[in-house]
């Protein structure tokens, strides 16, 4: 059989079209539950009716689009990612492997190609982990990975999941439905932006992702006492924003210097008391991250934070702690579905890179039910989360149409 293609012009035009859904001069708003998020998910889901697709809707809100094989019987195989964006995030953050999954079945369709298995597109609710700080809500439902601090999650006013899931037609109570189990599908292929540089910089079209990051979350609180600027002696100070910002360089060393993993990051900092030049900080708050494939660098990293931290604290005669808030696995990626995803882009005549994936997909939460590959398109200057992220029309095009092949691949296989 000729390799069949995707219609360029086609999956294009529904890229623009979707990123003009939540599109502000700062970037998409297309937050999870917002009427933006609705709206976004009304037209993939016409467009999954429009491509023949049986569309439903499980109890967690993941969209799934199912065309029949020929035998009914068998194992679906899966294509999707979700539509959800961060505030002022891209337009291809996500979308782009909805869509391509879509033109997928497009083709099919075009090409009159009848696959043994079925097929689903899936498009999974709350990817980016906005607004409870509990990322891949959709894809954990789907593979029954919610935990107690998914139900009791709040946002800042204290409305819970409850509250926000019928917003998108889902249904709180039932969510446990959603999980599916091991079996039910035969292999699931995730198409997206490298949202990194590597691919760019190299000039290459394709990666061939290996493994999805682990990743360690912290919240860490330094305490010493507020007192006057003007009149406390700086020997006689408890500066706990003098003890965040050691323990900010720290981070950076124990990565960058110590290398004990890939990246960290601290995120995010609130110093107490607030918005008052002349009061020495009494209390400080960061949000520190680590990544890497390797879930001992992570253990690493986690140690030298602690220890530190007791370092720091000694020193700046303030009291640190160091709480760990969540410990995402890493997902390596089998060399079965690596091997189908470079073949494919052989076939299509497109170099490859094997690279691994610093940011967290949905494919890391459904390889707790199956086989799951990933495959990754430029990022222009690595830029993502941004309203500059940008990957060219051709290049979105070719991942699609490795996509499309492999999935066949991973049906005739």
């Amino acid at each position: 059989m000729a390799t069949p293609t995707v219609n360029a012009r086609r999956l294009n035009a529904t890229l623009e079209a979707l990123g003009k859904i939540g599109e502000t001069p700062e970037g998409m708003q297309r937050i999870a539950f917002s009427p933006a998020d609705v709206d976004g998910r009304r037209y993939v889901t016409d467009l999954m009716a429009q491509a023949g697709l049986q569309v439903r809707m499980d109890a967690a809100g993941n969209i799934i689009g199912r065309r029949d094989g020929s035998d009914r019987n068998a194992p679906a195989i899966a294509l999707g990612s979700h539509v959800d964006t961060v505030p002022s995030g891209g337009k291809y953050d996500g979308a782009l492997g909805v869509l391509a999954a879509i033109e997928a079945a497009r083709t099919l369709n075009d090409h009159g190609i009848t696959t043994r298995h079925p097929v689903e597109v899936l498009v999974f609710t709350n990817e980016e982990g906005t607004t409870f700080n509990r990322w891949l809500l959709g894809s954990r439902a789907m593979a029954g990975t919610w935990d107690e601090d998914d139900l009791k999650a709040t946002d800042a006013q204290g409305a819970g999941l409850a509250e926000y899931l019928p917003r998108i037609g889902a249904d709180f109570g039932r969510a446990e439905e959603a999980a599916r189990r091991k079996g039910d599908l035969h292999a699931y292929l995730e198409l997206h932006i490298e949202q990194g540089p590597v691919l760019h910089r190299a000039g290459i079209p394709l990666g061939v992702v290996s493994g999805i990051t682990g990743r360690s979350v912290f919240q860490i609180i330094a305490k010493g006492m507020a007192n006057h600027a003007g009149t406390t002696p700086m020997d006689a100070r408890r500066d706990a924003l003098l003890a965040a910002a050691w323990l900010t360089l720290a981070v950076n060393t124990i990565v960058a210097e110590e290398e004990t993993c890939r990246v960290g990051t601290v995120g995010t900092v609130a110093v107490r008391p607030t918005s008052a030049v002349n009061v020495i900080p009494g209390e400080v708050e960061l949000g520190v991250e680590f990544r890497d494939i390797n879930m001992e660098s992570l253990d690493h990293a986690e140690r030298r934070l602690n220890e530190v931290a007791r370092d720091i604290a000694s020193a700046t005669d303030t009291e640190v702690l160091v709480n760990r808030l969540e410990r995402g696995l890493s997902c390596p990626i089998g060399g079965d579905v690596q091997r189908v995803v470079a073949k494919a882009a052989r076939d299509l005549g497109l170099e490859s890179a094997v690279i691994p994936s610093g940011a967290g997909h949905d494919a890391q939460a459904i390889a707790n039910i199956t086989r799951a590959g990933m495959i990754f398109v430029p990022s222009v200057d690595g830029i993502s989360h941004s309203r500059e992220e940008y990957t060219a029309p051709q290049d979105c095009v070719n991942g699609a149409n490795v996509l499309l092949n492999a999935m066949l691949d991973l049906d005739r296989a």
